[in-house]
């Protein structure tokens, strides 16, 4: 047996939400050279336009299409779309996500915390519902990669929306696990931790930068390049065994415990 054609995606479509998100543009790059037709869906049509002509200068292997995760009509226009242009959805990947505002627990409004929870977790499981019905109408063996943090595990000071948020993505995804295995769908879960982008520079080298680097067992974020491996693997047959699992890509920093005050030492 050829093990590594297992990992090729070549003829397959990957529908990537947030997909102009910083995160979201490394993931489409990872999936692009590994063979995949892309779906790209954003609310910034714009963006997604720009960034599509410079990934597929020929137009031939993505299409863009604009949609709020939160809105149904957006969803199922998404797959409309694409089921007309690609005939078919084998991979989503819901990486469309908010971070928030950078609070305190007493200073965080509800506003804030509905609209991180809606984006982040209703967004996730109406994307999910959706495409996965579709997918099992067609008989697509399809794999869904929710995108969590971190922070799904670890606890951190002026990020309680947000961790909250991505701790209920890793606990949907075993849920939809789940239900979706009678559909021979697979859902699992890619939880990076720092990344190298030019914000994240910026802190690691910034004032606090030796704290946040400490609390990194590896002492260092991660360039773009080490999600390729984690990510094809949960999106090709070489995780034809998998699903409910969650996969950190993180350093080890999950495992490090939680941020306490200083006031606490």
């Amino acid at each position: 047996m050829n093990w590594i054609k297992q990992f090729s995606l070549q003829n397959e479509v990957a529908v990537i939400t947030g997909a102009v998100g910083g995160l979201g543009r490394e993931l489409v790059k990872i999936l692009y050279d590994a063979g995949a037709n892309l779906v790209l869906a954003d609310t910034d049509i714009a963006s997604l336009q720009l960034f599509a002509e410079k990934i597929d200068p020929l137009g031939q292997r993505v299409l863009v299409q604009q949609c709020d995760v939160t809105n149904e009509q957006d969803i199922l226009c998404l797959i409309q779309k694409a089921n007309d242009h690609f005939k078919r959805i084998d991979v989503l990947v819901n990486c469309a996500g908010v971070l928030g505002p950078d609070a305190l627990l007493f200073d965080l409004t509800v506003e804030d915390w509905d609209r991180i929870f809606a984006v982040n977790l209703k967004g996730s499981w109406l994307t999910s519902t959706h495409i996965s019905q579709y997918m099992a109408a067609q008989h697509i063996d399809g794999r869904i990669i929710n995108i969590s943090s971190s922070l799904g595990l670890r606890a951190q000071l002026k990020r309680v929306a947000y961790a909250s948020s991505k701790a209920a993505v890793e606990h949907l995804t075993r849920n939809l696990a789940m239900e979706l295995v009678q559909y021979q769908i697979r859902v699992n879960c890619l939880a990076p931790g720092w990344m190298n982008t030019p914000m994240v520079e910026g802190i690691l080298n910034g004032p606090d930068g030796k704290k946040w680097r400490a609390a990194i067992p590896m002492g260092r974020a991660a360039e773009p390049s080490e999600l390729a491996g984690p990510l094809i693997l949960l999106a090709s047959k070489a995780s034809s065994y998998m699903t409910g699992t969650v996969l950190r890509v993180d350093g080890g920093y999950a495992y490090c415990g939680i941020e306490l005050p200083e006031s606490v030492f």
